[in-house]
């Protein structure tokens, strides 16, 4: 019994330890959105950039995919916590308005795949 015991404490140790230890949780699934026929979708297989891919609306043919950012690693840190990954899609008129994480938007437009960021709005102060 007091084997038992012991490997039941040595068993919930390493079940904590390897909680306190674990990477990020995975991104959460983002709503896919359709424009004309065209299914587009932020894959987020991969923190690190983010990507959209315009799909066929029918077949779910993938058409074109781009990358709308991406995220500078620091080496030194570990690579899971600077992650960045999209949490959001728009369309606005002939425009995908992507957002991530960081709260961070970007337009793609959906013709030319041409990607700006969006530029926040400074509050100026008297």
């Amino acid at each position: 019994m007091k084997k038992l015991s012991v490997l039941f404490c040595l068993l919930l140790t390493a079940m904590i330890a390897s909680t306190a230890w674990a990477k990020r949780a995975g991104p959460k699934p983002v709503t896919p959105v359709v424009h004309m026929g065209v299914t587009y979708v932020a894959p987020n297989e991969n923190g690190r950039e983010g990507k959209i891919e315009a799909r066929n609306e029918k077949t779910g043919k993938k058409l074109w995919d781009v990358v709308v950012y991406t995220v500078t690693i620091d080496p030194s840190l570990e690579q899971d916590v600077q992650w960045v990954f999209i949490t959001g899609l728009a369309v606005r008129d002939n425009t995908l308005l992507v957002t991530n994480e960081k709260n961070e938007q970007y337009t793609l437009d959906l013709k030319t795949k041409k990607v700006e960021k969006v530029k926040k709005d400074r509050k100026k102060t008297p």
